[in-house]
């Protein structure tokens, strides 16, 4: 559910943050432009294919002092069953000369925070030994806002803009990013005050940062400007949300992390808004066949209409399902026959690797998507890298 923006706006004088200075090197605006009309119909996709009327955008602060300003979020302090969460009220710190404020219209939880938002028992969903400490943070990774205010160095958006705030950086600078793997941007390893950075003063006087360097679930959201894509649109924030994390999960997993080709067979578990978007992308690279298996039947149905060129229902075919995605498969092709590579180590899962088609009668899809969640916590939780989403994604050959 979107944690929809309430609350009046502080708007206070001062000469910290200079205005004009946010309109010089945007040189990044007009390719985002170009990107905004994809973007925003993905949305609108996802959401069922109708956009729902949009709010008119109050007007942002363009200048005033930061530090002190009152607003409210969700503080989580611990991160598994057991933790405690409720809406605080903060007061902003300082700001770095690269941060911006944006004030939240929208932000739709990672899957990572279900969770902990509907319950469990410690006895089905203990806290492994490795938990990251209950340190106290603004939940949740992503958001859709606008900019009410910029700090003096930062280039990319301008007071007024409206932006998505991603859960991963880009700085556009680094060898991942100049490699195709901006979803490993290794700027966030060089945050000036450390990562993640503290952002705001509770009652008690204490620091709080936010989750992964964002936060989300606030009515102020401030972050670093990598963190920051424009966007050109009036769709609602609800359609929006979406495309800074959930979205982008399966997207990027199909683009930026398998690379899936054109003309190869893609099958797709799981037909949520993260299986959603994978269809979509595959679609969009010209993958041959798209099938997709889902128990839900107006998944099932927006699946198809999203690009998707067989749809299987795995309850109506129990064990026949993997059999039948390698019937669908089958033939002379191009396909990749060895050296693939599965995301995520250790694939966990026996079914996802029969549909990858390891058999030597060139039968089964050539990218794997599971897009259906983890049952728990992967073994190797500590060697993956910083942020990576849970997903399985998986290649022929591996």
């Amino acid at each position: 559910m979107a944690l929809e923006q309430r609350g009046k706006q502080d708007a206070r004088t001062g000469d910290e943050f200079v205005a004009e200075k946010a309109d010089q090197g945007m040189h990044r605006r007009a390719a985002l432009k170009v990107g905004a009309a994809l973007a925003t119909g993905g949305a609108v996709g996802l959401l069922g294919g109708q956009a729902t009327a949009a709010k008119p955008q109050a007007p942002a602060v363009l200048t005033g002092k930061q530090a002190g300003r009152k607003f409210r979020a969700w503080v989580q302090e611990g991160l598994w069953v057991g933790g405690k969460a409720g809406v605080e009220e903060l007061r902003l710190k300082e700001l770095h000369s690269r941060q911006v404020v944006v004030r939240t219209e929208a932000s739709a939880p990672c899957y990572s925070l279900c969770q902990r938002g509907i319950g469990g028992t410690p006895a089905v969903n203990p806290a492994p030994k490795y938990a990251p400490d209950t340190v106290p943070q603004i939940s949740n990774h992503t958001a859709v806002g606008v900019v009410e205010a910029v700090a003096s160095d930062v280039r990319r958006v301008k007071p007024g803009d409206r932006v998505i705030v991603g859960v991963v950086p880009q700085c556009g600078n680094c060898y991942m990013c100049l490699h195709g793997r901006a979803d490993h941007c290794q700027w966030a390893f060089a945050v000036p005050d450390g990562f993640p950075p503290k952002i705001a003063i509770r009652a008690d006087g204490s620091e709080i940062i936010a989750q992964v360097g964002v936060g989300g679930l606030a009515e102020l959201t401030v972050c670093y400007e990598e963190y920051l894509c424009p966007i050109f649109t009036d769709l609602p924030a609800d359609q929006l949300s979406l495309l800074g994390d959930t979205a982008a999960t399966g997207f990027g997993g199909a683009t930026a992390v398998m690379k899936v080709l054109p003309g190869s067979n893609v099958v797709v578990l799981g037909a949520g808004p993260v299986g959603l978007a994978a269809v979509m992308a595959a679609r969009l690279v010209g993958a041959a066949q798209i099938i997709v298996s889902e128990p839900v039947k107006h998944r099932r149905e927006s699946a198809k209409r999203l690009g998707a060129t067989t749809v299987l229902d795995p309850n109506a075919l129990g064990d026949r399902l993997v059999e039948t995605i390698r019937e669908l498969c089958k033939g002379p092709t191009g396909r990749i026959m060895s050296g693939g590579r599965g995301w995520i180590p250790q694939a966990e899962s026996d079914f996802v690797n029969a549909a990858f088609g390891a058999t030597r009668d060139n039968r089964g899809a050539d990218f794997t998507i599971e897009a259906a969640g983890p049952t728990g916590i992967f073994q190797r939780w500590r060697r993956r890298l910083m942020q990576r989403a849970h997903w399985r994604c998986g290649r022929r050959g591996k």
